[in-house]
């Protein structure tokens, strides 16, 4: 039996085969995975450049994760399946034609993966953040799932990913933002991970590295393999803002992890295409020298 399991978390891809300025870093991060062989990785969302109208990117997004030398799952983003209404930015609702592109490319909305065996076993549980406080009837069905997963896991350590984070600075904050889970399904969350036991929650979204706890719980986003959207006035420390991926470990000491930053991955700065069209969904067509699905195959 194994005395450790890895999990490596990658987050914001956003992968396409039409709109191909993100994919840089994919082919550096095939090959870490190659070398790392780890036991399962997981995608945090936003596989997609544009899934939610671009079907077609979930499923080039997907043809991509197949290259992985291991078992992955992804949970959705808004940039592949959209958003709940009431706290809207790209003006993609999340609804029945894009959730079912999601399962119909990827793979189910909500999941659970079981890793190890003995003292050594994790339960990995996915869910989609843009159901939540989105009145579509899938909501209460992620709900139950949720409730299942928890009670029948045998009492293995639970990590739940998400695509956005739970809050930001302030997980009594009532404000309405496309930054982080709506209040409502928050508190719901944070307070039935409390009361499970629950060891971690990662997220991506926000496209930088974070690491928070909340009463005990370890809340972690993972950095962006995509851009980065580097502020005005950038902190001193920008390392936590740079392009990188999670390795989680756990083993008999307990969960742990590290910001990876591998030493071919170029960050790239969106920030002046976002103030300019408010949506990297707003740009450009593709370069003519854009990765193809067959050019990764043979990276």
């Amino acid at each position: 039996m194994a005395e450790r399991l890895t999990i490596v978390q990658v987050s914001d891809t956003h992968l396409s085969r039409t709109h191909a300025w993100f994919t840089g870093n994919w082919p550096v991060f095939l090959d870490e995975m190659h070398v790392l062989s780890p036991d399962f990785v997981v995608n945090s969302g936003d596989l997609s450049f544009n899934g939610p109208d671009q079907a077609d990117d979930l499923a080039y997004a997907a043809a991509c994760h197949d290259q992985l030398p291991c078992r992955w799952q992804a949970v959705a983003g808004n940039h592949d399946v959209g958003e709940a209404q009431v706290a809207s930015r790209l003006n993609q609702h999340v609804n029945d034609v894009r959730l079912a592109a999601w399962r119909d490319h990827v793979g189910p909305s909500w999941w659970s993966v079981d890793l190890g065996e003995g003292v050594l076993r994790l339960r990995l549980i996915g869910l989609d953040t843009a159901l939540m406080g989105s009145g579509h009837t899938d909501e209460a069905a992620q709900t139950a799932f949720f409730e299942t997963s928890l009670n029948e896991r045998d009492d293995a350590p639970v990590v739940v990913f998400t695509h956005m984070p739970p809050f930001i600075d302030d997980p009594h904050e009532e404000r309405i933002t496309t930054q982080c889970i709506l209040p409502e399904p928050r508190h719901w969350l944070l307070d039935r991970c409390l009361s499970a036991g629950v060891i971690a929650i990662a997220s991506g979204h926000i496209h930088r590295y974070t690491v928070q706890d909340y009463r005990g719980l370890s809340i972690v986003t993972a950095p962006a393999t995509s851009f980065v959207n580097m502020p005005k006035a950038p902190p001193a420390d920008i390392s936590h803002m740079r392009t990188g991926y999670l390795a989680w470990h756990f083993d008999a000491d307990g969960l742990r992890h590290q910001m990876v930053r591998p030493r071919l991955f170029m960050t790239v700065d969106a920030s002046n295409w976002a103030e300019t069209a408010r949506t990297t969904t707003n740009l450009p067509p593709r370069p003519l020298n854009a990765p193809t699905t067959e050019r990764l195959q043979n990276s």
